[in-house]
């Protein structure tokens, strides 16, 4: 058989529209199942519409080779999906339509109410999209699968398990081959340091912590982590193919025997730009850090969230503003570009939290900070609790800590003015850009000069240019109502 995967497009026009020019990193999701189909058997071509322009004539022309198409959602992608999956059963209402991905693993069956597609799959979908190949070709039967629900005449039918692969060195290397015509790493023009051939990898999946806010528990049964063998070994067959390397992991030094054992090899042996998604504060120090940067660590994101110690331990975060801060210094210390987020809207926060959470923002040496509203996340603990209270309905996938919902202290609306005006009194000091143009010469790096530029500069209408009004209107709907 021969599977279409799609990657959907983001809906750009309520939040990116005057930056987004291409995708950051591939849909690695995507392309460990298409490698598993492969692997199988079956013949695989993958579509990425972040990395392409989306129409409906590039999509009919993919669709008259295809057998059965298979479509990852996220939550907030739930329209545009829809309209895809309309779009293919228009061309031909008997093709068989598989939707997985986040949003499908924390109600599958909420999701093909949402979504007309046939079949929507809990959890990872390595093997089960191996099972519902046998189930096209006649080999099983649909009762049969764990972990799915599929529609059955007028219902829906669901059939219980959540799917995860216990052992991730089973799983074959992803299939980047299918992706390689797109070009990856630039999100917003010159802001984005990653600029080039892009590869990402994945560690482990899961986590081991417990963050109030984080959806991960609702995502993943359990943390698992693939081994320094693995790991190595498909690194080996990235080098010469790409410049940079994107390590996803949540965290990526839960098991830090093993992440020193890749961070020596890759000193040792190979040769990227490396930019590492999931760094938690209270693991940074001189050595680990003099480390990285020999391994060709260039970029890290810190998940600060917060510069005041009651909002950490309200979200169990389990870190001190003391070890942010630390982590941040010695992050400049070494020369990594650092990303630092923050979030404003915890039930326990007043405007003096926010006040000490921007000052401190503004206070570390960071390269870049993002800010964002509170959401409660379907899956997360927060959200487990208001559902429990009645103040979020169980089908809400994204909430926004909306005191008129009894969920935080300030309306939407007033939340999103304080995350409005958090960036721009990070982005907007002249110290901020005096700083990053020292920077700039110091690392030898002159995208930082160009980031400012284009943030200052070159987008007539970016966000720090807005009025609070005129933003709210452009894209408050992106985060005001559920997802």
């Amino acid at each position: 058989m021969k599977f279409l995967l799609i990657n959907p497009p983001i809906d750009y026009k309520k939040v990116f529209k005057p930056f987004a020019i291409k995708a950051e990193i591939p849909p690695l999701g995507l392309l460990y199942i298409a490698s598993s189909l492969e692997e199988g058997g079956h013949d695989v071509e993958v579509i990425d519409f972040c990395a392409e322009e989306f129409s409906k004539a590039k999509l009919y022309k993919h669709l008259l080779s295809a057998d059965a198409v298979c479509i990852t959602v996220r939550s907030q992608d739930v329209e545009v999906v829809s309209e895809i999956v309309r779009f293919i059963k228009s061309v031909d209402e008997y093709m068989p339509i598989i939707i997985g991905g986040p949003h499908c693993t924390l109600d599958p069956k909420y999701a093909l109410r949402q979504i007309p597609a046939d079949i929507s799959v809990r959890g990872e979908g390595e093997e089960v999209m191996i099972e519902i190949a046998d189930v096209l070709e006649g080999k099983r039967s649909l009762e049969d699968i764990e972990g799915i629900c599929f529609r059955e005449k007028k219902r829906i039918r669901c059939n219980q398990g959540h799917r995860e692969i216990r052992d991730l060195d089973s799983l074959p290397f992803p299939a980047r081959h299918l992706v390689e015509k797109y070009s990856y790493g630039e999100v917003i023009e010159g802001y984005n340091p990653t600029r080039g051939k892009v590869a990402s990898i994945m560690m482990s999946r899961g986590c081991p912590y417990n963050c109030k806010y984080c959806i991960n528990r609702g995502l993943f049964k359990s943390f698992r982590i693939r081994s320094a063998q693995s790991v190595v070994e498909e690194i080996k067959m990235l080098e010469g193919r790409y410049k940079f390397l994107h390590i996803v992991d949540e965290n990526f030094f839960v098991d830090m025997k093993r992440a020193v054992k890749v961070l020596d090899f890759l000193e040792k042996e190979v040769d990227f730009d490396i930019w590492i998604s999931g760094i938690r504060v209270d693991v940074a120090s001189d050595e680990l850090f003099k480390k990285m940067r020999r391994a060709g660590v260039s970029t890290i994101c810190l998940g600060i969230e917060s510069g005041n110690q009651d909002v950490l331990n309200f979200y169990n975060k389990q870190i001190t503003v003391e070890q942010a801060e630390k982590a941040v210094r010695l992050a400049r210390k070494w020369r990594f570009f650092t990303i630092g987020y923050f979030m404003l809207g915890a039930p326990i926060e007043d405007e003096k939290h926010f006040i000490r959470t921007i000052n401190f923002a503004k206070k570390l040496p960071l390269d870049s900070a993002s800010f964002s509203p509170l959401a409660y996340l379907k899956g997360s603990l927060l959200w487990e609790e208001a559902v429990r209270e009645g103040k979020i309905k169980a089908h809400e996938y994204a909430v926004l800590a909306d005191s008129r919902r009894g969920l935080g202290k300030f309306t939407a609306e007033e939340l999103w003015r304080w995350v409005i005006r958090a960036f721009k009194e990070f982005y907007l000091r002249p110290s901020y850009i005096l700083d990053e143009l020292i920077q700039s010469f110091i690392r030898w790096d002159f995208r930082l000069i160009k980031s400012g530029f284009n943030l200052l500069v070159r987008y007539p209408d970016n966000v720090l240019k807005m009025g609070e009004d005129e933003m709210l209107y452009r894209y408050g709907d992106a985060i005001r109502g559920t997802a």
